[in-house]
């Protein structure tokens, strides 16, 4: 009968431990659950918003309605068009395409403006990128002569006749895991050659730093919702 007592005394005992242990166990699981984000999880909340930034966005709100001029004196452009999602082969030159595939290059978005005179047409491009990746895409086009995202026409507005032979002026810059291309050149579709007013052109420059901005603009994660978990 001891030996017994002493057998039933030692499983009552573990039982007793093993119940306090998943009982602190489970409060410390609710204690983890139910703290504030630490602003290491914090700052890893907001990258991986920023990364799918052009998905979870609006286009238009990616591409505004219009965009100022770097002259504020000017009026602002104004956006005739926003294309479908394309990839990085079909949206961009050649040559900036095959560079960027080796960086993973995603997809592109690719909207067009003209300036208050309907005379000049912008194409703007969002290239998207893992965000390990965006930085070699950055280096790979320094290399190159010129980087340029393709025209997107509208039939039957100001650009219909803006192509790609059209594009007189390129620029890009990298935000993010973003690379922002624009392309300008004349609406009437006249050849490229000599920029002949690079002050109508050069508008372009400005507005690209406006859309990438608003692809970096830091928020507070934790309010995105639906977008990431804090």
């Amino acid at each position: 009968m001891e030996k017994r007592w002493k057998l039933w005394s030692a499983a009552g005992a573990l039982a007793i431990s093993g119940a306090s242990a998943l009982g602190y166990g489970g409060l410390e699981i609710r204690r983890e659950l139910q703290r504030p984000p630490t602003e290491a999880e914090k700052a890893a909340a907001a990258a991986r918003e920023t990364a799918v930034r052009w998905r979870t966005r609006p286009v238009e709100a990616l591409f505004p309605a219009t965009v100022r001029y770097e002259d504020e004196k000017r009026e602002a452009g104004v956006r005739v068009g926003i294309a479908p999602a394309a990839s990085c082969a079909k949206a961009l030159d050649k040559k900036v395409a095959k560079a960027l595939a080796a960086h993973d290059c995603q997809t592109v978005l690719r909207a067009t403006y003209t300036d208050a005179s309907r005379a000049v047409t912008t194409t703007f491009g969002i290239a998207v990128f893992p965000m390990e990746t965006a930085g070699g895409a950055d280096s790979a086009l320094a290399a190159l002569p010129y980087s340029g995202v393709r025209a997107a026409a509208f039939p039957g507005t100001a650009t219909a006749w803006f192509k790609d032979s059209a594009r007189r002026y390129h620029s890009y810059r990298k935000f993010a895991n973003y690379l922002v291309f624009a392309t300008s050149g004349y609406s009437d579709g006249r050849p490229a050659g000599g920029i002949d007013r690079p002050d109508l052109l050069r508008f372009h420059n400005h507005a690209v730093t406006i859309l990438g901005e608003r692809l970096r603009e830091r928020v507070e994660p934790c309010t995105v919702t639906g977008v990431v978990e804090c």
